[in-house]
């Protein structure tokens, strides 16, 4: 890892600790999918001017899971905005069989909610899935509109959504609104934006036949928080903003780079759910 890189990783990933932690988190129950949005414009970089390379870095050529920690987790209340902004959601890539959805939750002086991506799916040079489905282009990006200060964001995946609708698992940034009370969203801010990456599958590492918890099906799934990767832009000011005082634990930083690819288990274990759902 270059030296320049890594500090700037280190600096960046402070904000964690300070980005998530002050106010209750709303569960799933608040939040409802509406099945009548519709899939908002998507600008293509050449148009928007972002620049998605940077990012690709986080999305390596091979798997490493990532340890269900608290470190990682969000708090979907804190990602509250200080300042007024336009906000817009880039796409970075995806490393899924399912074609995923994702929307988001705007609340306080704010209040909207709607879709983001309606098939997060993509193919070709530079995509790690290509498993069907050439939806979106890497860095492809949609706007939400002007944010006002004093609101709060948060961000949900329909867990390919695009095929079960209503029967699709509906995850969120707070570990324990997700149906199997497990973590599947992490978060980073680089580069004065946040990267926001996302497990789709449900269930613990590996698990496998019926949650006895729940009833429902456990998925196989390989942690790797790979399926859906995207890049928040807030603004500079409210990033900086947001960024906390506390160092997180070097492996904390480190693992970063955990956004890998889905290996030879990831692609066998998403082809086996879909022949089996």
């Amino acid at each position: 890892m270059k030296p320049v890189l890594f500090t700037a990783l280190l600096a960046a990933s402070a904000t964690l600790t300070g980005l998530f932690s002050q106010v209750e988190a709303a569960s799933a129950a608040d939040f409802n999918w509406d099945s009548s949005w519709t899939q908002p414009t998507v600008y293509n970089k050449s148009q928007t001017g972002f620049n998605d390379t940077p990012f690709q870095e986080f999305v390596q050529a091979e798997s490493v899971i990532l340890p269900n920690s608290g470190q990682f987790k969000l708090d979907p209340t804190q990602l509250n905005l200080k300042y007024d902004y336009d906000v817009s959601v880039y796409f970075i890539n995806e490393g899924a069989g399912y074609r995923n959805q994702l929307a988001f939750d705007a609340v306080g002086t704010t209040n909207k909610s709607g879709l983001i991506f309606n098939d997060i799916s993509c193919q070709g040079t530079g995509c790690v899935g290509d498993w069907g489905g050439n939806a979106l282009k890497l860095g492809d990006g949609v706007k939400l509109g002007n944010i006002t200060a004093g609101t709060q964001l948060d961000f949900w995946l329909r867990s390919d959504g695009l095929n079960r609708g209503n029967d699709a698992n509906i995850f969120g940034t707070k570990t324990a609104s997700n149906p199997d009370k497990l973590q599947h969203t992490v978060a980073y801010a680089y580069n004065n934006y946040i990267l926001l990456a996302f497990e789709d599958l449900y269930g613990d590492l590996r698990a496998s036949g019926i949650d006895s918890a729940t009833g429902k099906l456990n998925e196989g799934s390989d942690r790797d928080f790979n399926d859906v990767v995207v890049v928040l832009d807030i603004g500079e000011a409210n990033v900086r903003g947001l960024i906390g005082a506390t160092v997180p634990e070097p492996s904390v930083t480190l693992s970063m780079f955990a956004l890998g690819a889905v290996s030879m288990f990831g692609l066998r274990r998403r082809r086996q759910n879909r022949t089996s759902n």
